[in-house]
């Protein structure tokens, strides 16, 4: 059973340029559109973990690739991974793999829960190590956030698979109107007579 507020869908705020995606508790998005005039501020949650506060500003066209990979990832239902017990063990079994610290048992294990790694988006989700675990029309997310004082806590929620996806979609609309909006101001400023690439020496 679903914890209340776990992967329930917020549907989409907006509050002074900014677009509320998903739930915090669960799998969220919060866009703050108006905050850089080149990269795309976005705040990211997982099972009530802030994975990007120390740098949510993301390169426009990376953030876009990374949310439709996303949606094709996790379109489709798949059935739960053989030896599944609960998103923290597999969490556990999976660090312990990528850390070469797991025995030659927990190792095969820990292969193949790692292949559930997601939020693979760039230096902004490089200090969080995410899964997203497939059972059917849910996924089981578990998350932990590395800072300069080691690993924090591992924090994991189920969320239904739509609404995951939802959150996605809807994100992945505004990431690309919001990048066209971008490029197509830069291109405006370029073609200003005087006025060449921010580059230019």
């Amino acid at each position: 059973m679903i914890p209340p507020g776990s992967g329930r869908s917020q549907g989409r705020g907006v509050r002074g340029g900014d677009a509320v995606f998903g739930s915090r508790d669960g799998f969220g998005l919060e866009f703050h559109v108006e905050r850089d005039p080149g990269l795309l501020c976005v705040d990211v949650f997982v099972a009530g973990l802030h994975v990007d506060a120390w740098d949510n500003a993301f390169y426009p066209p990376l953030l876009v690739k990374k949310l439709g990979d996303e949606i094709r990832r996790f379109r489709e239902p798949a059935a739960r991974p053989e030896g599944f017990t609960s998103a923290v063990e597999a969490f556990r079994l999976a660090e312990g793999w990528m850390d070469e610290g797991a025995g030659a048992v927990e190792a095969e294990a820990g292969q193949r829960f790692a292949g559930f790694r997601f939020l693979d988006w760039g230096e902004c989700t490089d200090p969080a190590l995410a899964f997203a675990f497939p059972d059917g029309d849910l996924l089981h997310l578990a998350c932990r956030v590395h800072d300069d004082d080691g690993p924090g806590a591992l924090a994991a929620a189920p969320v239904r698979r739509a609404e995951f996806v939802g959150t996605l979609e809807r994100a992945l609309v505004v990431a690309e109107r919001e990048w066209a909006a971008r490029h197509a101001a830069l291109a405006q400023a370029r073609a200003r007579p005087g006025t060449g690439s921010p580059d230019a020496g």
